[in-house]
């Protein structure tokens, strides 16, 4: 069995991860606050390859609860790769620093860092002695290397997952299994983020008229294609031989 945790499922790249994956016939555990109708109807289309965890990733508790809770439903020794992939996160606050609201700082911090931390300590811990392949992806952005004014947080948050990456792809290093894990962009996809960056203060975010104009003409990725081009490279022999790439350039 060839088994993948998503988080963010329930709608966007995390919800289109998950379809990509069912229709490539993986075992897919997804994880949501609420799995909602997009994801229960993957469910039903899926019964015995989709599995629904709901889980508040603002909440570091659940963060990682949600893994071990995924783990619990599949048949550990019988899986050749477990895979996590760190997809839920927030674009929000979209201001300028003097002008956070503190408690979305908190909870971008929470979603963004935090969870995917909890979720993959989990995820090693709980699969430590297994034989199986084990792949850790961390969705990030190019926000984590290129300064976006009104974006502070978010690019704070993003650069803090790709340098997370690097570092425990040192610390797998010279284990008897050693864990893959990456940090990738993937690219502006038109996703719910993308209509929240549209509608943000063009005050606090003054790159607001690029990212209309992308959607307007049409130059954003749809989360299907960006899933499409994911899943080739994650179950790829490239996995996992540099820490942070943009899938653009793949």
């Amino acid at each position: 069995m060839h088994a993948f945790i998503v988080t963010g499922a329930s709608r966007g790249l995390g919800y289109a991860i998950c379809e990509t994956l069912l229709s490539d016939g993986y075992f897919v555990i997804g994880i949501a606050r609420n799995a909602g109708p997009a994801l229960e109807g993957l469910a039903a289309r899926h019964p015995e390859r989709l599995l629904a965890v709901n889980a508040d990733l603002a909440d570091a508790a659940q963060a990682s609860a949600s893994i071990h809770t995924a783990l619990q439903q599949l048949p550990l020794p019988e899986c050749a790769t477990v895979t996590l992939i760190n997809n839920a996160g927030v674009v929000t606050p979209i201001a300028q620093a003097g002008h956070y609201p503190a408690d979305e700082v908190v909870k971008a911090i929470a979603v963004n860092v935090t969870a995917p931390l909890l979720a993959t300590d989990a995820l090693l811990s709980a699969t430590d002695r297994l034989p199986a392949c084990r792949r850790i992806l961390n969705i990030s952005s190019g926000a984590a290397a290129k300064a976006y004014p009104g974006w502070s947080v978010y690019c704070a948050t993003k650069a803090s997952l790709d340098h997370f990456s690097r570092s425990v792809a040192v610390e797998q290093e010279g284990k008897a299994n050693p864990a893959r894990i990456v940090a990738l962009y993937p690219g502006v996809v038109d996703t719910d983020m993308q209509g929240n960056i549209r509608a943000s203060d063009e005050g606090q975010f003054p790159q607001k008229a690029r990212f209309d104009a992308l959607k307007s003409d049409g130059a954003l990725s749809s989360p299907g294609d960006a899933a499409r081009k994911i899943v080739d490279y994650l179950v790829s022999p490239a996995f996992g031989q540099l820490q942070v790439v943009d899938i653009r350039e793949l």
